[in-house]
């Protein structure tokens, strides 16, 4: 009997102990956060409001918001209809941007193949979008287009991708 009561009170301590230092850690790392987010807010001006959580950065100012968020991997549903979603490659982050009438995303991809470029220019002039320049160089390029209010920048390289959208609502 007396050997067990030793036993359970080993595992015991050692579920206070990971408890204990799982505790630390996640203060110690909550600790480092609400720095980092001093330290924008003193770099942007006091009205100036940071929110950072694990891998989510949202900065609110009088003139609006920025966002950015490494735990979204999907095309934004906000992004109007107008734009053809982008499906070549796998979503790794999504930024957005909120600033009196305006709106921007900038949507990063990996595992984008070559033909990427080609075929999402091509979705846009079926979407109705006038291309303003296409570069198209080796294992990529860029292209930027606009329809009405809205504005897409493309850039492919090296199986990555970037998607910045804006419109001024």
């Amino acid at each position: 009997m007396r050997k067990s009561n030793r036993i359970r009170f080993k595992h015991m301590m050692m579920v206070l102990l990971v408890f204990a230092a799982t505790t630390i850690f996640n203060s110690c790392k909550r600790a480092a956060e609400k720095n980092s987010e001093k330290i924008i807010e003193k770099s942007i001006g006091d009205d100036a409001k940071v929110d950072i959580d694990d891998e989510k950065v949202v900065i609110k100012t009088d003139e609006g918001t920025f966002t950015t968020d490494a735990t979204v991997y999907s095309w934004p549903k906000e992004v109007p209809g107008d734009v053809p979603e982008f499906k070549d490659g796998k979503v790794i982050s999504v930024t957005t941007q909120e600033m009196n009438d305006a709106k921007n995303w900038v949507i990063i991809f990996e595992d984008v193949p070559q033909t990427a470029l080609k075929k999402y220019k091509e979705e846009l002039e079926t979407e109705g979008f006038k291309i303003n320049y296409t570069t198209m160089v080796g294992n990529g390029g860029h292209l930027a287009a606009e329809k009405g209010k809205l504005a897409v920048v493309v850039m492919v390289g090296d199986g990555n991708a970037t998607v910045t959208l804006g419109s001024n609502q």
